[in-house]
């Protein structure tokens, strides 16, 4: 059964933005990548990419894409945004590190603190950038880009919304219902704005 929590919402106020980001694992490959998409309050879509890492861990996946995110934020200068995503202990993590906490607190392997190094950095200058977990079907559009990412040899980034990235999106996906429901969606916020 469907809850207010399985669906998207736009930040609570104008002037913010949300980052959805998500990583996947296939567990019988060992392939991973990951995916996320920037939007702001009226379901436009700013800023989508989506990476092949290949060989990894599913704790190293998540924080790619966050570290992706975050990266493409300090770039662009980008201040109150939320980033939202559905692993848990990542986001936590991030919590705790954005706190204060000691990084050999967070994580014992040292793969994993190199990447947790970065992030740090990253928040020092993002200092109006939240992180909050929601479940797996609030980040359906994340969750489709990071199986692009899987599957795909090719990284893709794109800046906004063009009918060419929506057929890329739909060339590559699996569910094709998911991206028609988000394509749908912009395009009814659209001619709600006019």
């Amino acid at each position: 059964m469907d809850t207010e929590q399985d669906y998207w919402h736009p930040p609570p106020t104008s002037g913010f933005l949300k980052y959805n980001i998500d990583g996947a694992f296939k567990g019988n490959t060992s392939t991973t990548g990951f995916g996320g998409v920037l939007w702001d309050e009226n379901g436009n879509i700013h800023f989508i990419f989506h990476f092949h890492l290949g060989r990894a861990t599913n704790n190293m996946v998540e924080l790619m894409a966050l570290e992706q995110c975050l990266e493409h934020l300090e770039q662009d200068n980008r201040q109150n945004v939320i980033v939202e995503a559905d692993f848990e202990l990542i986001i936590n993590s991030v919590k705790r590190i954005s706190c204060g906490t000691e990084l050999k607190k967070v994580s014992k392997n040292w793969r994993l603190i190199q990447v947790f190094q970065r992030i740090q950095l990253h928040l020092l200058v993002l200092r109006t950038v939240s992180f909050y977990h929601v479940r797996r079907m609030t980040n359906k559009l994340a969750d489709i880009l990071e199986n692009q990412g899987v599957h795909c040899s090719i990284n893709r980034v794109a800046m906004g919304w063009k009918g060419l990235l929506q057929n890329r999106l739909k060339a590559h996906c699996h569910d094709q219902t998911d991206v028609e429901m988000v394509v749908f969606r912009n395009r009814a916020l659209e001619e709600g704005s006019r």
